[in-house]
């Protein structure tokens, strides 16, 4: 009995033993179940920068569970296999800031995970500084840049608007008629700045005089300015500065429309933009297509049936093909664009120009054509062979009183040629080069009794060393020889620019430039001024001789980032000292029209001190602002208004700017920009005498918000809104009437506006 009572026992506890193993291999078998289905949680999601570029390559790291991967040429990535629990992310790119999420909870799928990662300031790339890819840490010369992200957040539609809001440089509105436009950097007239299309001086004197409003920002890339001592590297036009205009290098499959409306006092401006990228799959081959239509209704500000702000009609497009040869490390770059434009201002718009009271009419055909090969013959030897062509024409009317004869027309072929080397010895680059320019001008207009037919040739061979001494200096000296088909003598203008890297976060510059401005034929002197129903006309004196000049200028540039804040903080001082400065008098009348001459002057100069500051907090927040104080002197007052300050010159001027980004809300941009009290001459017409006037300052607000949509990954709509001059700060004492002086507008370039609009990318 016992035996029977012992084997019961036995078997009643074996049998609970198998209950329990099999209730572990169960309770295992759904843990194991759960974490099978807790392998299928995942996370995707996209990289980019702040300007809405994906980062490609960029590491992806799940700290927690060692998990990585990396983003592919889109910037998007997925990390699968991932259990639930709490999580962060971090993102590691090279150039741009370290990225680490907040802490998340993963309980399903979490989808579309968008990290914005900020790009270390040290790691901009600028060319126009050495005419050569470098990085701006490193860059002995300051350069601002303009980026793709500025111009979409000005809403600019031209170059003209893409300037505006940068320290020390002022685009003015020289002209009530027809708005000819210029560029001042740093108080020193348009005809002192060299302006550049991906590094050749193709914008002649005639392109110049409308071409700021004429070039599309869906060409922009991005744009670059050197201030002063830009001549060792450029020649003539660059005493003031360089502003280099950079067109869009194909990046991906992409394409974007754009339609942006403007109203102005119940008037419309139209801008249609298109733009496309095609990037073949071994990405070797490129091609980019841009083309655009604007479109602006006459503007009458002061009721007296005059326009203010003249009608245009624009086309313009263009396409640029690259394509990289890998067997031989070379790279060749092929460029074409077309600028159609009429614009007119004046009364009757409906009648032809000859039947107006006034009417300044201007028809604008431009081609341009481009050719560049980069070559890397090993990591040390470089060249660069580049060719550029624009062949401008225009017909013209400038007249007052149904002048039958103020009809004109001008043909200005431009040829630029270019070829450069790059030598690396040891810690010096050797940069050796040759340019030589064709600028062919054949202007009438016989009404005025002016004929201009004119060839210009310039030829310049420079020489650079770009000599990085050790991690804290680095110095960039450089010479050029110009010979200059107005000029006698070949001028030499050397260069000196030097870097100090203080600490890490601190750099000191300095840069020592000469420069000289031929006798030669300029923009503003291809425009013909309606004053009290006579035209203004510019010529040269037959004694005018070179005018020359010597430049200083010294920073400090400091930037700091603490985790994702930046903080950065740029002082800069400049002096630039003229001889033989070009000064205008009038010097006579013939029936319809005053004649003023350009002759040499005695000495001039401009100094001052700008200062900058920028601060970004997180993605979300940013602020910058710039102010620029100045003073411009000539040693000896020019002679119509025995003035000794340059006209047209404010001496204080800036601009401060807020952003807020929140895709998922709102983005908004509130901008100010403050044009200080100037000295501008008013001639007689509709006053009574000629007269020196002293503006009032003008604040100018903008505001803008952008609403972006993402459809899908592949197709995103931006809507946008907002207003230009909201406060409506315009000139209050305009000219009216047939005899008003078209010349004497200054301020803002367009009173209260309103704009709407949006961007369809695909």
């Amino acid at each position: 009995m016992k035996i029977k009572i012992l084997i019961l026992n036995i078997i009643f506890l074996m049998f609970i033993f198998t209950q329990f193993i099999h209730g572990q291999q169960l309770h295992q078998s759904r843990q194991q179940h759960r974490r099978g289905q807790e392998r299928l949680l995942f996370i995707k999601g996209n990289v980019e920068d702040w300007e809405g570029n994906p980062v490609k390559k960029a590491t992806v790291l799940i700290p927690e569970i060692s998990k990585s991967t990396e983003s592919d040429e889109s910037g998007n990535f997925e990390i699968t296999q991932i259990p639930s629990g709490s999580y962060h992310v971090e993102v590691y790119a090279d150039g741009y800031m370290d990225y680490s999420s907040d802490p998340f909870v993963l309980k399903q799928s979490k989808l579309s995970y968008e990290v914005i990662l900020i790009k270390k300031i040290t790691r901009e790339i600028v060319v126009t500084a050495t005419r050569t890819p470098k990085l701006y840490a490193e860059t002995p010369v300051k350069t601002e840049v303009i980026t793709l992200k500025d111009i979409e957040r000005k809403a600019a539609v031209n170059l003209a608007e893409t300037l505006s809001q940068t320290t020390g440089v002022r685009v003015e509105n020289n002209c009530q008629n027809c708005n000819f436009t210029q560029i001042r950097i740093n108080g020193m007239e348009g005809k002192y700045t060299q302006i550049l299309i991906d590094s050749s001086p193709v914008v002649s004197a005639m392109t110049g005089v409308y071409g700021l409003e004429q070039i599309p920002a869906e060409m922009l890339e991005r744009v670059e300015i050197v201030k002063g001592g830009g001549s060792a590297l450029y020649g003539g036009n660059a005493v003031a500065g360089v502003i280099n205009v950079l067109t869009k290098v194909p990046q991906e499959n992409k394409t974007t429309l754009k339609l942006h409306q403007e109203s102005t006092s119940g008037k419309s401006f139209t801008n249609f933009g298109f733009h496309s990228s095609l990037v073949s799959k071994d990405i070797n081959t490129k091609a980019f297509l841009f083309a655009t239509y604007q479109k602006r209704e006459p503007v009458d500000l002061n009721e007296d049936s005059f326009s203010e702000l003249g009608a245009i009609s624009n086309t313009s497009f263009g396409l640029n093909f690259y394509n990289y040869f890998p067997k031989i490390n070379g790279n060749l770059k092929l460029g074409f664009f077309r600028i159609f434009e009429e614009r007119r201002g004046g009364d009757l718009f409906d009648k032809p120009p000859h039947e107006a009271n006034t009417a300044e009419w201007i028809k604008t055909d431009q081609v341009g054509l481009s050719s560049e090969w980069n070559h890397s013959l090993s990591q040390k030897v470089h060249y660069n062979l580049s060719f550029s062509l624009v062949d401008a024409k225009r017909n013209t009317y400038y007249g007052s009183h149904k002048d039958l004869n103020a009809y004109g027309n001008t043909k200005n072929p431009l040829l630029f040629l270019n070829c450069q080397l790059n030598y690396q010895i040891g810690s010096h680059v050797f940069s050796l080069g040759a340019q030589y320019k064709r600028d062919e001008i054949k202007d009438e207009a016989t009404g005025y009794n002016r004929i201009i037919e004119d060839v210009y040739h310039e030829s310049g061979f420079f020489i650079q060393d770009d000599f990085k001494i050790s991690k804290v200096f680095s110095l960039l000296t450089g010479v050029r020889l110009n010979k200059h088909s107005a000029l006698d003598k070949s001028i030499i203008t050397p260069r000196l620019s030097i870097l100090f890297n203080i600490t890490k976060d601190l750099a000191f510059r300095t840069s020592f430039s000469t420069g000289f401005r031929a006798p030669q034929v300029f923009d503003e002197d291809l425009h013909i001024t309606q004053v009290g129903g006579e035209g203004m006309i510019i010529t040269n004196s037959p004694d005018l001789n070179v005018e020359k000049s010597f430049s200083i200028s010294s920073g400090l540039d400091y930037g700091k980032q603490i985790k994702r804040n930046l903080i950065q903080l740029s002082l800069e001082t400049f002096y630039t000292q003229l001889t033989d400065t070009f000064v205008l008098h009038e010097v006579s009348r013939i029936e319809n029209a005053r004649i003023l001459e350009r002759i040499n002057g005695f000495g001039s100069k401009v100094y001052g001190f700008s200062i900058n500051f920028g601060l970004v907090l997180g993605p979300k927040f940013s602020l910058a602002s710039g102010w620029t104080i100045q003073r411009t002197r000539l040693d000896e007052p020019e002679p119509d208004f025995n003035s000794k300050e340059f006209f047209r010159t404010p001496d204080y001027y800036g601009y401060a700017s807020i952003s807020y980004e929140n895709k998922k809300i709102v983005n908004a941009e509130l901008s100010m920009e403050y044009t200080g009290e100037m000295k501008v001459p008013h001639y007689a017409g509709y006053i009574e005498n000629d007269r020196l006037e002293r503006t009032d300052p003008f604040w100018v607000v903008n505001i803008k918000l952008h609403k972006p949509i993402n459809i899908t990954e592949d197709y995103i709509v931006s809507i946008f809104i907002g207003t230009h001059n909201l406060l409506d700060s315009y000139q209050k004492d305009l000219d009216k009437t047939v005899d008003r002086d078209s010349g004497y507008v200054y301020g803002p370039a367009k009173p209260r506006s309103f704009y709407a609009g949006f961007k369809f990318s695909f």
